[in-house]
């Protein structure tokens, strides 16, 4: 049935979610898992280096500057990719919950490495959990435009 000039479409859309679908939701927990890691490791680090809030970062000239911002920094990048690893989680694990589960987790793990790195060995330290984080991420964004194509091209059959 043709809608709106804009393709074919159901009369009744019907989704089915998998039990491996708990995979899914188990990963996304270990995301959060991930911040509250991250989370704590800020809230050592203004005790410890004395960074009051509301600053964000600690003030230039500031006896520990590069050391708490280290540690902000890595918990800030996590909570900038943090929302499209969620949405590419979800989206592509309708279709594919073990592998979107995996990759997630990969993702998770690898960004714990990469906050204990970067506050460990400062910015050097983030490439080794960076890597790891990348081997979660980058699959769920290209399973995105795979997935597309292939409901694509079966609805293009039918």
């Amino acid at each position: 049935k043709k809608c709106c000039h804009h393709g074919t479409t159901a009369e009744i859309m019907k989704i089915s979610i998998s039990s491996d679908f708990g995979w899914v939701l188990a990963a996304l927990f270990s995301t959060f898992v991930t911040n509250m890691f991250l989370t704590f490791q800020v809230v050592a680090a203004r005790n410890a280096f004395g960074v009051k809030y509301p600053a964000l970062y600690a003030p230039p000239g500031h006896k520990h500057e590069n050391k708490f911002n280290c540690v902000q920094r890595a918990h800030q990048n996590y909570l900038e990719n943090w929302p499209q690893v969620m949405v590419l989680t979800v989206v592509n694990g309708l279709f594919y919950p073990k592998y979107a589960a995996g990759f997630c987790a990969i993702f998770a793990f690898g960004r714990i490495i990469y906050g204990y790195g970067y506050k460990a060995f400062g910015p050097s330290g983030r490439q080794i959990g960076g890597a790891i984080a990348h081997v979660g991420d980058l699959p769920l964004l290209l399973m995105t435009p795979y997935i597309a194509y292939k409901l694509l091209s079966r609805d293009a059959i039918a």
